[in-house]
Order: C-alpha cells, then structure tokens, then sequence
C-alpha cells in the first residue's frame, strides 16, 4: 500500500519541478523583449538623427536599411518564440 503523503510530496515536487522550468522559459522571453525594445528606441534615434542630419536625402544608397531593420527584429523575435517553444521530447515539461 503507498503512503499518501509521499504522493502529495511527489506532486509538490513534480508541480515545483514544472513551476521553475516555465519560470525559466518566460524570463528568457522576457529577455529577449527587453532586449528587442533596447534596440528599438535606439534605432528610432538614428532615425531620427539620419532624417534630421540629411533632409535632402543625399545618402540614399543606405537609406534601405531604415525600414529593413523593423523586419529583422520582427524576425528575429520570431525565432527567439521558435526556440523558446520548440517540440521537445518531454511534451509535460510545462503542463500542471
């Protein structure tokens, strides 16, 4: 006969276990957001310095790289989702 009070240790544990790990995964996500916003405000600022440095727009040859940079932090935040949440072998790991 089990003893009961060994299985609610197990399920505290187990629960702890899985708490810790979506803990882990959340703050990485949140990381990366810090991170993505960082980056943004610095990048407003050199916009902001770029148009306001050129009103004529004499550089145009990099002037591309303005509008690209918003679809690689948008691509890059998604890969960072990609990984964070990936298939992995233990489908439980998250689950309470």
């Amino acid at each position: 006969m089990r003893d009961m009070g060994s299985d609610i240790d197990y399920d505290a544990t187990n629960e702890m276990r899985r708490s810790m790990a979506k803990l882990e995964l959340y703050r990485k996500f949140t990381n990366s957001l810090a991170v993505s916003v960082v980056l943004s405000i610095a990048w407003i600022g050199y916009e902001l310095y770029f148009n306001a440095s050129d009103p004529s727009s004499e550089p145009w040859e990099i002037a591309w790289i303005i509008p690209a940079f918003w679809n690689l932090l948008s691509f890059a935040l998604l890969i960072v989702i990609c990984i964070l949440w990936a298939p992995t072998r233990n489908p439980t790991r998250y689950t309470l």
